[in-house]
C-alpha cells in the first residue's frame, strides 16, 4: 500500500525555505545530500532546487492550524512571509477564519485559527483545488487507504437548517489517515491555474512500486516517467486531475 513520505517544494533556495517552514511548524531543518528537509510532529517537508512554473494561485497548498491566528500572522511576517488576506466564513453556528499568506518564495498557505486543540502550530491539511472534489478525493482515499472523513449528521443538519445549498455537499471532500494523525487531504471545488511544473507535490513510498503503479493507473492515474539516481528509483505520476506525485 502507498504511504505519504514527503511534501516536496520546488524552490530556488532550499535552505532558506526549509528554515522558514521549520520555524513555522516548530520542526527541525537539516540538509541530506543536495536537499533540505524540515521534520517534526507530522510528515516531512522536502525542499529541492527544481524548476517550477510561475503561478500565484496554487493547485496544492498547505493549511496550518494555530491557537492564536493574529499572533501567528505577526510572527510569520517577521520571518519573511507576506500577507494576502484574512477571510471569514459563517454559516449557522459555524464560524471559520483564516489568513492567506505567502512564504519567502511566493508559495501560498493558510493560517487557520484559533484552534485550541494543540498549544502550537500544526500541519492541518494538504489542500487540493479541484474541479470535482469528491471524485478526486475518492481517488486519493483509495490510493493511500485513507477513508473519507464524514461530517457528523447533526453538523450537516445545522448547515442545511441554516440554508446551505445541498449542492455544496459536492464541493468538499476530506480524507484522514486511519490513525487520526494530521494532515488531512482536503479537496475543495475551486479551480486554479495548472502549471506545467508544480511548486508543491506529494512523494509516496510503496513496498512494491511496480504493483502500486498498476493499481494507481487502474484507479485513473497516469504514468509520466520513471527516474533513477544512485540507489533510488521512482515513478512520476499524475492523478485524475493532473496533479503530479511520485512513487518510490
Amino acid at each position: 500500500m502507498l504511504r505519504l513520505n514527503h511534501v516536496t517544494f520546488a524552490c530556488d533556495d532550499p535552505q532558506r525555505l526549509s528554515e522558514f517552514w521549520a520555524e513555522l511548524l516548530e520542526y527541525r531543518s537539516e540538509r541530506r545530500g543536495d536537499d533540505w528537509f524540515a521534520h517534526g510532529d507530522g510528515p516531512e517537508l522536502r525542499f529541492d532546487k527544481l524548476p517550477r512554473s510561475p503561478t500565484i494561485e496554487l493547485p496544492i497548498h498547505l493549511d496550518v492550524n494555530v491557537p492564536d491566528r493574529a499572533a501567528e500572522v505577526e510572527r510569520l511576517l517577521g520571518l519573511g512571509a507576506r500577507l494576502v488576506a484574512t477571510r471569514t466564513q459563517e454559516i449557522g453556528q459555524l464560524r471559520e477564519q483564516w489568513t492567506v499568506m505567502r512564504d519567502p518564495e511566493g508559495n501560498g498557505f493558510c493560517i487557520q485559527g484559533p484552534d485550541p486543540r494543540r498549544p502550537h502550530p500544526y500541519f492541518g491539511n494538504v489542500t487540493f483545488s479541484s474541479a470535482e472534489p469528491r471524485r478526486l478525493g475518492a481517488f486519493w482515499s483509495e490510493a493511500l487507504d485513507w477513508p473519507e472523513q464524514i461530517a457528523p449528521d447533526d453538523f450537516m443538519q445545522m448547515l442545511w437548517d441554516a440554508g446551505l445549498d445541498r449542492a455544496e455537499y459536492e464541493a468538499y471532500y476530506a480524507a484522514l489517515n486511519p490513525d487520526g494523525s494530521r494532515p488531512r487531504l482536503l479537496f475543495q471545488r475551486r479551480e486554479k491555474s495548472r502549471p506545467e511544473s508544480y511548486p508543491l507535490h506529494l512523494d509516496c513510498r510503496a513496498e512494491d512500486r511496480r504493483a502500486e503503479i498498476d493499481r494507481l493507473t487502474a484507479l485513473g492515474a497516469m504514468v509520466v516517467e520513471t527516474k533513477t539516481a544512485d540507489d533510488r528509483t521512482w515513478t512520476v505520476m499524475r492523478d485524475p486531475e493532473g496533479n503530479p506525485f511520485c512513487v518510490e
